[in-house]
């Protein structure tokens, strides 16, 4: 099959003579022809031909706007203008609408064929009368942009690199050469990677090979930079290609952002993050101690004292003489009886001698079973058999979080059925509660500090500290699922 040509030009007598140029091409076929802009883009629209050859001067729709009319709705099909002007601004204009010739119409017997075979090999083809202005205009523009891209080159205030295909510098801007500290002579052809850790080194060179190959488009990565007087700089390096029209490589530009300010910010916040865990769990510890010292206080003193009372009064009332005394003792007895009760409640609020004398898992059931004597709620608590190491600070952080999550189901979830299952995955221990109430709309698995309030994000950041995680899984009208993995001792 021939090459499909749409012939456009407003005079019969042109087109007539450029149907018999063509007919002499024996691979070249005239598809149709239209003598106005707007039976061109129809035409071109209804037959896809592969080349048209479009008059400037048309009616109803100019050639130029004609052209961006057809390369809108086919971009495929090459334009060659036709025309009797050889000012550059036609030139230049029908160009820059897409076309991929120009041709001068008193030139068009000896070039026609020659510029729709140029054309079709996605080059530009312009009639040697024309191309002498065209290229001072290419030259003007290259100067200018070059010009720009040197202020922008030179002035910008992170460093920039133009690397050639083997890595190595062959333009550096001031910033960069004040960011290392040294000249441009002294970085010009040096390998880029030649300033970097060998480890780091050896990672962005690989990255560069792909990058020159094609494999990537670029690449960013945050490196160390040693400077010559033996200082590490922190830099954040991004490598971008420059490719021909043919796609092939000339080089590429390194721009390198010098972070160790920000890098040295977030060491000290990840040091003061862990200095506040280690506060926030001594403080922790510290205040389950003094309640434990309350608690004992009040079982051995305050509870002896008034288990001692009520032994005493239930004597005297058998040694009492008079029936008159039988009533104002039984209600001393009635008092001293609840103030018992109350006292070992309290204890027991304070700090669960369970949790000290028993083990967590034991503390566990206690505290559910009073929860659910409290609030009506069914709790279930599943254990397993495996022993499961723990200090006293990862055995009170525990059971400070399953105390906080079923409060939590009790202030909000609505639930009525609660699960606490207390499992062992080899090292670590897992600790779930899972809850049949009203959920919240919040991801599968949500990160450190995204949900919760005060409660959880002092348990999130105390199990941090102890090399563990909090995980939450809810979604509405689905209940919420927390869990709670932490490394045993």
């Amino acid at each position: 099959m021939g090459i499909r040509i749409l012939l456009a030009d407003y005079n019969q007598i042109v087109r007539q003579g450029l149907r018999t140029l063509l007919a002499m091409e024996s691979d070249m076929e005239v598809v149709a022809e239209a003598e106005n802009g707007q039976t061109a883009v129809r035409l071109v629209r209804e037959l896809s031909p592969q080349v048209v050859i479009m008059d400037l001067a048309m009616p109803d729709l100019h050639g130029i706007e004609a052209t961006r009319e057809i390369l809108a709705a086919s971009p495929g099909v090459k334009v060659i203008a036709l025309s009797v002007y050889s000012d550059r601004r036609f030139v230049v204009n029908i160009l820059k609408a897409g076309a991929s010739g120009y041709l001068l119409k008193d030139c068009a017997f000896e070039e026609l064929a020659r510029a729709i075979r140029t054309v079709l090999r996605h080059k530009t083809y312009i009639s040697p009368g024309v191309s002498e202005f065209v290229i001072q205009d290419y030259m003007e523009a290259l100067r200018s942009s070059e010009a720009r891209f040197r202020t922008i080159f030179e002035g910008a205030i992170i460093g920039i690199a133009l690397v050639d295909m083997d890595g190595r510098i062959v333009e550096s801007n001031p910033a960069l050469e004040r960011m290392l500290g040294l000249s441009r002579e002294e970085l010009h052809h040096k390998a880029f990677t030649n300033f970097t850790q060998p480890d780091e080194a050896d990672r962005c060179q690989s990255l560069f090979k792909e990058l020159v190959a094609g494999k990537l488009d670029s690449f960013q990565m945050e490196k160390q930079y040693t400077l010559q007087d033996g200082r590490l700089l922190w830099g954040r390096l991004t490598v971008s290609p420059f490719r021909d029209s043919e796609g092939e490589y000339q080089f590429a530009i390194g721009m390198v952002e010098d972070i160790t300010e920000q890098k040295q910010a977030g060491e000290e916040i990840r040091t003061y993050q862990g200095e506040l865990r280690s506060l926030a769990s001594e403080l922790s510890l510290t205040e389950e101690r003094e309640r434990r010292r309350l608690a004992t206080e009040l079982h051995d003193h305050v509870g002896q004292i008034l288990a001692l009372a009520q032994i005493k009064l239930g004597a005297l009332k058998k040694s009492a003489s008079s029936t008159n005394l039988t009533g104002p003792l039984d209600e001393i007895r009635r008092l001293v009886e609840q103030m018992i009760q109350y006292t070992r409640s309290l204890t027991f609020e304070l700090s669960p001698p369970i949790l000290y004398d028993l083990g967590f898992e034991p503390a566990v059931e206690w505290l559910a079973e009073l929860f659910q004597n409290q609030h009506g709620i069914n709790i279930e608590v599943q254990t397993e058999k495996r022993p499961k190491p723990m200090d006293d600070q990862l055995r009170v952080l525990l059971f400070q979080a399953v105390r906080e999550l079923l409060l939590n189901v009790v202030k909000h979830a609505q639930a009525d059925r609660v699960k606490v299952t207390i499992g062992r995955e080899g090292k670590d221990i897992h600790v779930k509660v899972e809850d049949n109430g009203v959920g919240m709309n919040i991801p599968p698995e949500v990160p450190l500090g995204s949900a919760g309030g005060f409660g959880l994000f002092s348990i999130r950041e105390r199990l941090k500290y102890l090399g563990g995680q909090l995980k939450m899984a809810s979604k509405p009208g689905e209940g919420t699922k927390v869990t709670l993995v932490v490394p045993l001792k």
